[in-house]
């Protein structure tokens, strides 16, 4: 890994000695280690100023607020991925953990190939639902004019325009292919060929 290509983690524990050793676990993965924090209120304000491109927290922080909040607020506030470190598995606190929507759980002590199978998991899981969300709206607008094209469309009876949102008239086929990608090709039916040039047009002459 380039260190223009690095995963940047923010590491927050508030034991010294763990911290220290995330810290050098990550190194030697190939991650960049932007800061390294013990509470949750640095957890937050360092995922805003850092944007790092995954937070690996401690759920059992000590001060204002525990992992599991902080988490949450970066969720809402930032965005970022976060990844639990716990040597705790009560089941009320895997519960309120489970509520900041975690991308996963670390439990301590830790494997070096588990820590770094977690994060990649969690850092593509977020990639692709980074890449949904921007699709999104291109998505929707495409439904919206699905939704209009099945539904009834103002048009005029005699020259056959649609009536636009804006009030414009539109001709039926500038309107589809505007609003549906559909080229139209132009000729006649046969009963409008007759009506318009007369079947005498397609007639064989006869010799006498």
């Amino acid at each position: 890994m380039t260190r223009a290509n690095k995963r940047r983690i923010l590491v927050v524990e508030d034991d010294p000695l763990v911290s220290q050793v995330i810290a050098q676990t990550l190194l030697r993965l190939g991650y960049e280690v932007v800061a390294v924090v013990d509470n949750g209120d640095d957890a937050v304000s360092q995922a805003f100023a850092l944007a790092p491109d995954l937070v690996l927290m401690d759920i059992g922080l000590r001060g204002s607020i525990d992992g599991a909040e902080a988490a949450k607020r970066i969720r809402e506030s930032v965005g970022r991925p976060v990844v639990f470190l716990t040597g705790q598995s009560e089941a009320a606190v895997l519960k309120r953990a489970k509520e900041a929507e975690p991308y996963g759980y670390v439990l301590k002590p830790f494997a070096q190939e588990q820590l770094q199978v977690t994060i990649e998991l969690a850092l593509s899981r977020h990639q692709l639902e980074t890449e949904r969300a921007a699709l999104r709206p291109a998505r929707e607008a495409a439904d919206a004019r699905l939704r209009e094209l099945r539904g009834l469309l103002p048009i005029c009876a005699g020259c056959k325009k649609i009536n636009e949102d804006d009030g414009r008239w539109t001709k039926l086929e500038e309107y589809f292919n505007k609003h549906a990608g559909i080229e139209f090709t132009h000729g006649f039916c046969p009963e409008c060929e007759n009506r318009l040039y007369g079947t005498h047009s397609r007639t064989p002459i006869r010799p006498k």
